[in-house]
């Protein structure tokens, strides 16, 4: 009968330990680094890619590049993230309609904007969404190589737009300026 007991009471330890781990959270600092490898895995090898469609074809052979292989090769870099981590990017003016923030996601735009115009923009925005889920914002915003694509019809090349219009008739993702805020990578971390 004691050893029973003795069994009973080593299981339950063990099964509740193991539950007390399971259910700790990710502290602050742990979510915003999972989300900065998640950023350099995905963004870093969209970025180096792009640079060099750049190099080797000119802002039409990057254009052609962003329309038909990005979204391919952003699945592909994300397969090697951890378990339960997502990415994607979003913004409120999409050229990709599988890019378009959702209404809770616009929320999270609007206050980074505001933060933004009172230069209090932050490098990630951490949104808790239980204890094992958390959403982190990192603010995408337009530099000058940008507005090659995404500027206005005096910054925006003719060329690599047409292109852009080809692929994405319905394009929303222009008459940006230097410095404004043209979305952000949206990382999931659900432990």
């Amino acid at each position: 009968m004691n050893f029973q007991k003795l069994l009973l009471t080593s299981i339950l330890g063990i099964s509740i330990s193991t539950h007390s781990l399971a259910a700790q959270s990710y502290t602050d600092q742990e979510v915003k680094q999972i989300a900065i490898n998640a950023i350099k895995t995905v963004g870093g090898k969209l970025k180096h890619t792009l640079g060099q469609k750049v190099k080797e074809g000119g802002l039409e052979s990057a254009a052609n590049f962003c329309a038909l292989e990005a979204t391919k090769l952003a699945k592909e870099a994300s397969k090697s993230l951890p378990k339960g981590v997502t990415i994607k990017r979003i913004t409120n003016k999409p050229r990709n309609v599988l890019s378009q923030a959702t209404i809770e996601q616009l929320k999270v735009l609007n206050q980074l904007e505001t933060k933004m115009k009172n230069g209090k923009l932050p490098k990630l925005f951490v949104k808790k969404i239980s204890d094992n889920h958390f959403q982190v914002y990192k603010p995408l915003t337009v530099s000058k190589k940008c507005l090659n694509c995404h500027g206005d019809n005096n910054t925006r090349n003719k060329n690599a737009y047409k292109v852009i219009t080809e692929n994405y008739p319905q394009d929303k993702a222009i008459n940006y300026k230097l410095g404004d805020l043209r979305g952000a990578f949206l990382v999931n971390i659900i432990k």
